[in-house]
């Protein structure tokens, strides 16, 4: 018989009410106020691409007080958040945390609902990193098992994670809290097959999760209950999306004391998926020798496999860009080639200004690529992407390379020029630098007793 009252779910509730401010060390502090500004800056770049105008489009917005970047009118905060979460999802250049991507869940929400309620930037931070803790210490119990099912991670845990966010905000109590995430659970959906035969719906996916979340506190805050064994009942996440049985001991994971995960988000250096990048710069490492390579051996962790590998249907032919974004053999021959694997080659790809056709110098490359699924590597690395390779050359010589540290993870982070260098290609352009640098100028200002409403109002449209 299980104890519902000192459970997993209770330790995730009662986590969540007691985070403050002097939880956050000087570590985390700094690693979240760069996640607010990869994330803002993502959601300024991507706003105009054509799944944002169309997800944009589709949504009736009800009146409010908070904001959608580059609109000058405010809206209520759960559409906020869904608008505001699908652009900071919408090009696959946000942060990463294991195979998730919380930033694009817990800044636009801790945002939207701190605007709402007239939060300070500092209340606004608290909850953020609340729940970006809550989201990924429940997604670490399910990694890599709900990638390699074939789930998004970030679309099954975003639900959490905005209920953290918005229940923090709201000054919900604990057995709120544990409701409002228990019915978050009933909106956790949505697969990887947009990387094998494509699909914008998974631009939306943060969006989605987003709004549910927000929506999960209205309902617990009306009174509605969820299961309490959300989580690790028989038929709660664990077993039912993983068939895998977790305990209550996994509830040490949410006892004060505990590191936070926040210090160690990663920071995406190229515009595609994570599992891509330490193939991406062991290629970068023979480029000058790309005209002589005959055959490019590729060993990959399983839950590569699952999402940029031979699961895909089109890997050797990506036809739309999700399934560039998705094909490792792609992404390998781009880098070798010196093509880039940044934004600017991927719009070019998506604006027709870059063809990959069957005959092009990249897919003739990429299609001298073999994957091979490696167990040792799953073993060694179960929760992080690494790349293994032998690269062999016309002259008969061979050469074997191992990446474990890839620029933007907290092994090999940004240094503050490369940083600028993204947030800088991603808003110049729409916001221009006078208004780019206040932005980024206020999120350093924290802590702060300013409401939220000074930062968002930054993001608006010129009056």
């Amino acid at each position: 018989m299980t104890d519902e009252s000192s459970g997993l779910e209770v330790a995730v509730a009662q986590f969540v009410v007691g985070f403050g401010s002097s939880d956050i060390d000087a570590v985390a502090r700094a690693s979240a106020l760069s996640l607010i500004k990869d994330q803002l800056a993502i959601q300024v770049g991507a706003s105009r691409l054509p799944w944002s105008r169309q997800v944009r489009a589709a949504r009736q917005l009800r009146p409010g007080k908070s904001t959608i970047v580059g609109e000058r009118e405010t809206v209520a905060a759960a559409d906020a958040a869904y608008i505001n979460a699908t652009y900071g999802h919408g090009f696959e250049y946000d942060d990463y945390a294991g195979n998730a991507h919380p930033g694009c869940c817990v800044v636009p929400v801790a945002l939207a609902v701190g605007e709402e309620l007239g939060a300070s930037l500092e209340q606004m931070l608290v909850a953020m990193v609340a729940g970006y803790e809550a989201y990924v210490r429940i997604g670490r119990l399910g990694s890599p098992d709900l990638l390699n099912a074939g789930w998004q991670p970030h679309s099954v845990l975003a639900n959490f994670g905005a209920a953290a966010v918005a229940a923090k905000l709201h000054g919900l109590d604990a057995e709120r809290t544990l409701h409002a995430l228990s019915i978050a659970l009933s909106h956790a959906s949505g697969t990887t097959e947009y990387a094998s035969t494509g699909g914008s719906i998974k631009r939306a996916h943060a969006g989605m999760a987003a709004r549910n979340g927000v929506e999960a506190v209205d309902l617990a805050r009306a009174g509605i209950t969820g299961p309490r064994r959300f989580l690790t009942g028989d038929r709660g996440l664990y077993r039912t999306f993983i068939r895998k049985v977790v305990t209550d001991e996994a509830r040490g994971d949410f006892l004060p004391g505990q590191p936070l995960q926040i210090s160690q988000l990663s920071f995406k250096a190229y515009c595609c998926c994570a599992a891509n990048h330490a193939y991406i710069e062991g290629m970068a490492g023979v480029r000058s020798r790309a005209g002589s390579i005959e055959s490019v051996e590729a060993r990959i962790q399983t839950m590569s496999d699952a999402i940029v590998g031979t699961r895909n249907a089109h890997i050797y032919q990506p036809r739309n860009i999700e399934e560039l974004q998705y094909s490792l053999p792609t992404q390998m021959a781009l880098s070798a080639l010196g093509l880039g694997n940044g934004y600017r080659v991927h719009r070019d790809f998506l604006e027709g200004r870059l063809q990959l056709t069957p005959e092009s110098e990249a897919l003739q490359f990429a299609r001298r690529i073999k994957l091979t699924v490696s167990r040792e590597l799953d073993e060694k690395y179960p929760r992080k992407f690494v790349a293994d390779m032998t690269v062999r050359y016309a002259d008969g010589s061979s050469e074997d390379i191992f990446v474990d540290r890839v620029t933007g993870r907290p092994d090999k982070p940004y240094t503050p020029q490369e940083h600028q260098a993204k947030l800088d290609e991603l808003t110049l352009e729409i916001l221009g630098r006078e208004r780019a640098n206040q932005l980024f100028q206020l999120v350093d200002s924290f802590p702060s007793p300013r409401p939220v409403g000074e930062l968002t109002a930054l993001l608006r449209v010129s009056e």
